[in-house]
């Protein structure tokens, strides 16, 4: 009789201990202004779809905007813009679910800004849902350095030591649509397999205050307190030297 006891209370025990272990390991989701990051707040039906072209230079140089309401949004982030820029880095996936990007402006790759696409099983009640999934599919296919053309909405930060961010804290966040703009050289290595006719500069991260440039892919590349973004030729005229003696290409 004790046996047939023992063996519902270890089947439960068990079932109680996986419940607890798949808990732990439930994804978390966002907290600060998380219904404004995933359109799901009060004021996402006043957002306006359509996009305005415009340019990373110009949205880091927008004034901040104050009084960020807690669940509601300012004039700015009810706004969408398309933006061309560089993939200079990525950090897929952070504690909140976002895949966070770092684009670079295409004419000057000094400004830049982050753009976050959101995880949709982080934006339950999300009408936008769905371009959150379509975008993250569309950004696992893509490389390191390649230009893209970015939709997202307007999005006002804090200074809390992200990687990329802009000087007036502005993000794309949430992330609404993601496409690659081919060159040619793009063009050559998907299609056809083939090198690129042309070289291309290596963007790398300057330590500027040891002068010491960062391979992408290696530790330090954008980890240090002070630095920029720059390609390796232009980091080799300005006087820096690459870490541990040896050049990225």
């Amino acid at each position: 009789m004790h046996t047939r006891l023992t063996s519902p209370l270890v089947a439960l025990a068990l079932l109680a201990a996986l419940a607890s272990h798949a808990h732990s390991q439930a994804r978390t989701c966002g907290v600060e202004r998380w219904n404004v990051k995933v359109l799901s707040d009060p004021d996402a039906p006043t957002v306006v779809r359509t996009p305005e072209p415009t340019t990373i230079a110009a949205l880091i140089g927008i004034p901040k905007e104050p009084n960020r309401p807690p669940n509601g949004r300012t004039p700015l982030e009810r706004r969408v813009f398309r933006v061309r820029g560089i993939i200079l880095e990525s950090r897929p996936v952070q504690a909140d679910g976002d895949i966070h990007v770092v684009l670079g402006d295409p004419t000057d790759r000094t400004r830049y800004l982050v753009a976050e696409i959101p995880d949709s099983a982080c934006a339950v009640g999300s009408r936008y849902a769905s371009d959150f999934a379509e975008a993250r599919r569309v950004f696992n296919t893509l490389p390191l350095g390649i230009e893209v053309e970015v939709e997202g909405v307007a999005y006002w930060d804090d200074d809390h030591g992200q990687l990329g961010a802009a000087p007036n804290d502005i993000e794309l966040h949430p992330v609404l649509k993601i496409v690659p703009v081919l060159n040619r050289n793009d063009l050559l290595r998907t299609d056809l397999g083939a090198d690129p006719v042309v070289p291309e500069d290596v963007r790398v991260w300057v330590n500027t205050s040891s002068k010491v440039y960062h391979c992408p892919g290696t530790a330090y590349y954008g980890n240090t307190s002070r630095g920029e973004y720059m390609s390796e030729s232009a980091a080799v005229r300005a006087g820096a030297r690459p870490a541990g003696g040896k050049r990225c290409r």
